[in-house]
């Protein structure tokens, strides 16, 4: 910041430090510390920490319903929430890079063959990672970058 209070802009790097602050701000609720479905279901109140500290609750009914299209095995791997990031470098998409947190959110969803996982990424429309987001019950996480 300039002696003014506000961002210099125009000075060198001046822009990518107020997009990086900003991105910081956005991604400040963001779990860091995941644990496994499995965990979680044993927990009488599932929640991670998020990167500041706060409890980061999760709906038991959406952990159920993620385990209900597992297996065993595979509960013990979901790490969650599942992270479905945004960039500015795609237009009106979101993506995820976990191939078990994608055959997971394509069963309860019943994507069917819409949005297949290719070449380490599932993309997703933005609007529809916001609305999965918004009612996951906690199992998804919007990481902007």
């Amino acid at each position: 910041m300039g002696k003014d209070g506000c961002w210099n802009l125009m000075a060198s790097g001046g822009v990518d430090r107020w997009i990086s602050f900003e991105l910081g701000r956005l991604n400040a609720g963001l779990v860091t510390e995941k644990k496994t479905l499995a965990r979680l279901l044993e927990e009488p109140r599932p929640t991670c920490r998020t990167r500041e500290g706060d409890e980061h609750g999760f709906d038991r009914s959406a952990l159920d319903r993620l385990a209900s299209v597992l297996e065993s095995g595979e509960r013990q791997a979901l790490r969650l929430p599942i992270t479905l990031f945004v960039s500015g470098d795609l237009e009106d998409t979101a993506y995820l890079t976990d191939a078990l947190a994608a055959k997971a959110l394509r069963a309860t969803e019943d994507f069917g063959t819409a949005y297949p996982y290719r070449e380490g990424r599932m993309y997703l429309p933005h609007a529809l990672a916001v609305d999965l987001a918004r009612r996951s019950g906690g199992t998804l996480q919007l990481a902007f970058g």
